[in-house]
């Protein structure tokens, strides 16, 4: 678990931190990340490392947790600027995303060719907590025209979307080529979500 100590640190060190991490998971697929490698490079002793995190697995926590902030303000602000329409987001994750190589947090957590999967599996299966996001961002959805029956329906609706993105821009990262195709794949895959989540019975 990462420890308040972190969070205590002044912005600067922190983001420091996780870049540092970031960068070096995304070797993964040339050398595992080390403890050793990490605070050399981000400028902090062991003993500090452990007055910020209980072992390895804090630092997968430190991706996930900056890598869904990010995206949970974004989606926050797509609700806002197109009416709470939850269907016109993901198209926008996906061109931003590509646009500006914000996907590679995802590809990071995905990949199973990374040195560090073992690493990242575990963290996955035993610590990882989905972060109630949708209750965050369920007051900016608009839900007039959709035909849900309760927050569980709306919630399984967002994470096939967010499987469908996710799958997207994996394709994309390791054949960027193969970008339009999968623009236009994603594209339909929300379409259908939208008139199964619309649809009169």
């Amino acid at each position: 678990m990462i420890k308040r100590t972190f969070y205590n640190l002044p912005a600067e060190k922190r983001r420091k931190i996780i870049d540092v991490t970031r960068k070096e998971f995304q070797k993964g697929n040339k050398k595992k990340i080390t403890i050793n490698t990490v605070i050399q490079k981000a400028g902090i002793s062991r003993g500090s490392f452990y007055q910020y995190f209980d072992d390895k697995l804090d630092l997968v926590e430190l991706i996930t947790d900056d890598m869904m902030t990010k995206i949970t303000e974004f989606i926050k602000d797509e609700l806002i600027l197109n009416g709470g329409d939850i269907f016109k987001v993901p198209m926008r994750i996906f061109d931003v995303m590509i646009e500006s190589t914000g996907y590679e947090d995802i590809v990071i957590l995905t990949d199973i060719s990374n040195r560090n999967n073992d690493l990242i599996s575990e963290y996955m299966q035993y610590r990882f907590h989905e972060p109630n996001f949708l209750a965050t961002l369920s007051k900016y959805v608009d839900k007039s025209h959709l035909n849900l029956e309760n927050k569980e329906e709306l919630r399984c609706v967002v994470f096939m979307m967010a499987d469908a993105i996710r799958s997207a821009m994996i394709h994309v990262a390791k054949n960027p080529k193969s970008m339009e195709n999968e623009r236009k794949i994603l594209y339909k895959k929300i379409q259908l979500l939208k008139r199964a989540s619309m649809a009169t019975i």
